[in-house]
Parts: C-alpha cells; sequence; structure tokens
C-alpha cells in the first residue's frame, strides 16, 4: 500500500505539471493576443497533414485535420496531375505528406517472432521477407507492427505488411519530379504508426518546421522589444549585471567539472575495454573450438562476433541438437535461437540462426 508520503509527492507532482500548464497556457494565450490576426494564426498549432489516396481509377487528396477528413482534390488515373497535387500541397503547407495505396495491393500477415527480435524488428523481417511473402527484401516496401508481448512464451505477435516496389516507386518518381517528398507510406485501413518506407527515404523535417523556427525568431524579437521598453528595466539593470558575471564564473566551473568527468568516464571506460579484451578468448580459439564442437552435417553461412556475443546462422540436419553442443563447450553460455528453424526446400536441412555469449557466467 502506497505511504502518506509517496502519495503527497505524486500529487505535488501532478499539481506542479498543472500549475505549469496553465501558466505556459496563459502565457502563450496572452502574448497571442497582442498580434496581428494573420500573424496569431501563423503562429498557431496545426497537426495539418495531407493524404494523396491512389486507387485503381482517381487519386484523391485528403486533408486530416484535427480529425476531421476534407477531400480538396480528385483527378482521374487516366488524365492525372501531378502538378495540379503539387501546387496544392505546397499551398496547403502541411506537416506531414503521406501516400497511401490501396489495402488489396498489399500482403499482410500476422507472425509469432522471438521476444528478443523487438528491438529489430524491421531487420529481422527484411532476412525472412522471401520466406513470408513472394518476394525478397529488396523488391518491397514493408513495415512490421508490434501487435501483443507473450512474455510467458517469450515471443511477439506481429504484423507484417508489404507492398511490391514495382507498384510504388512510378508514383514516388512522379512525387519527387514535381518537389514532393513523402513522409509516410501506407495503405487503407492500416494499423496507426504504419510506415512502410525504409528510414533513409522519409522526409527529415516537415514544412512547419521552418515556420516553427520562424516563429521563435520572431517571439524572441517582440519579448526582446518589450523588455527594452519596460521602465523597471533601468532600475535592474546592475543586478543582472551582477548575476551575468557570476553566471559566467559558475559556468566556468562547470565546464571544469564537466571536463573531469568526462575524463573519469573515459579511463573508466578504457580500462573495462581492455579488461573484457584480455578476459575474452581470441576470435581464432573460438573459430577453432566450433570448427571442433559442430557436427559434420552442420555448416555456417554466416559467423558474426560482436563485443561478448556470438550470431551462427547455418544449415544441419537437427538444429534444435546445436543448443546444448554449443552450451556445453568453456567458451559459450547463454545459447539460444534467435528466429524460428526452417527447412531448406533446396538442401533439405534445417536452418537456424543462433546467438550465445563469448564466455562463461560467473
Amino acid at each position: 500500500m502506497p505511504s502518506l508520503d509517496s502519495s503527497r509527492m505524486r500529487l505535488g507532482k501532478i499539481n506542479l505539471r498543472s500549475n505549469w500548464n496553465a501558466f505556459w497556457c496563459w502565457w502563450r494565450e496572452g502574448l497571442l493576443a497582442c498580434l496581428p490576426i494573420g500573424v496569431r494564426r501563423w503562429l498557431a498549432d496545426s497537426a495539418r497533414r495531407l493524404v494523396v489516396m491512389v486507387t485503381d481509377d482517381a487519386c484523391v487528396l485528403v486533408r486530416e485535420e484535427a480529425g476531421q477528413d476534407q477531400e480538396l482534390e480528385r483527378l482521374e488515373r487516366a488524365t492525372l496531375d501531378w502538378h495540379t497535387i503539387a501546387v496544392r500541397c505546397k499551398a496547403e503547407k502541411p506537416r506531414q505528406l503521406t501516400l497511401r495505396l490501396p489495402a488489396s495491393q498489399a500482403l499482410v500477415r500476422t507472425l509469432s517472432l522471438p521476444l528478443a527480435a523487438e528491438k529489430n524488428l524491421r531487420q529481422v523481417a527484411g532476412f525472412e521477407m522471401d520466406r513470408l511473402t513472394p518476394f525478397p527484401a529488396g523488391q518491397v516496401y514493408y513495415d512490421v507492427i508490434l501487435l501483443a508481448r507473450q512474455p510467458e512464451q517469450r515471443r511477439l505477435q506481429v504484423e507484417l505488411a508489404a507492398l511490391p516496389r514495382a507498384g510504388v516507386d512510378p508514383l514516388l518518381v512522379q512525387m519527387q519530379q514535381q518537389g514532393l517528398q513523402a513522409d509516410v507510406l501506407d495503405v487503407t485501413g492500416g494499423r496507426p504508426g504504419l510506415n512502410l518506407l525504409p528510414l533513409e527515404q522519409r522526409a527529415r523535417g516537415g514544412l512547419r518546421a521552418k515556420h516553427w523556427r520562424a516563429a521563435v525568431v520572431t517571439v524572441s524579437l517582440l519579448l526582446i522589444v518589450a523588455a527594452m521598453l519596460l521602465p523597471i528595466w533601468q532600475q535592474r539593470s546592475l543586478l543582472l549585471d551582477a548575476i551575468d558575471q557570476l553566471t559566467r564564473v559558475q559556468r566556468t566551473a562547470q565546464q571544469s567539472l564537466t571536463l573531469r568527468d568526462q575524463l573519469d568516464r573515459a579511463m573508466e571506460a578504457s580500462q573495462i575495454l581492455m579488461q573484457k579484451k584480455q578476459t575474452l578468448p581470441a576470435r581464432i580459439d573460438l573459430l577453432r573450438e566450433l570448427t571442433l564442437i559442430l557436427p559434420d552435417d552442420t555448416w555456417l553461412e554466416r559467423l558474426q562476433i560482436r563485443g561478448d556475443t556470438i550470431q551462427l546462422v547455418g544449415q544441419s540436419s537437427k538444429a534444435s541438437s546445436l543448443v546444448a553442443i554449443i552450451e556445453a563447450s568453456p567458451l559459450f553460455s547463454g545459447v539460444g535461437f534467435l528466429s524460428p528453424v526452417t527447412t531448406d526446400p533446396r538442401t533439405g536441412k534445417e536452418r537456424f540462426m543462433l546467438g550465445a555469449r563469448i564466455g562463461k557466467e560467473h
């Protein structure tokens, strides 16, 4: 049962947060009220998004704002003019631009993955794409949405959605030719947060970012002008000078302390790295050990050593026996599968991906 003191502390934090939010809203509204209506609208926060919805026979431009959808433009696919779409998009100045395709063009599958794959869902899906879909990872745009965690079974329930690049790339190229860069690629009825674009292809920063930078500069200038006009400015000048000098002294002292802390952390990290390097076996010893303990009907396609972990990808007649074999070695511990074991139809062998820690736990 929570103590009275802890309840009071939580209540104090809530009240402080509420008071701060109330002060912020009051200060912001008062400042905006002093500005012309046009500038006030320009500075007002907006969650405006534009969606280019492509169907089999039409291309529809929709504005999504404050939970409301408004159709702005509808063009036939046969006579589609991307210049018209581009002009309307640039006039709207959206925070986000989405390209949305019909759900019928997407491949959607519900998968069960190991709990350890949660931090690398896209990478795991890309590695298994040719098994899960008729396409390799390089021929689709895809994303993975987490549906549920199952800690008892150490499994994840996820949904994989994929679109063939052959149907998407021409649309993206036509948009880019008109100066449009999509932030999001999704499908009609897709789950919230779905974005099939790779991270490197997503637009960096929306059109609203430039407006906010200009807004910050404008508000700062207004505050400076107001402060200069205040009569109390003259009376506070001496105090402000003293505070400024004290701040410089404190900043110098803080920089010295920061540098010392950084040096201490660097030396500590260096010592830890040296200790790890001395305690971990050499890579040639790891390779020799794996060569000795792995059965003759097992071969590796990939071996990755990173720090104190090792990852094995390969094929075996009986992959389930490898965990016990490797775990019995004095050089490895914490052996486990990183993905489900599958059967390679070409060789008839079981395809596996294993991970382990180097060295025994003490």
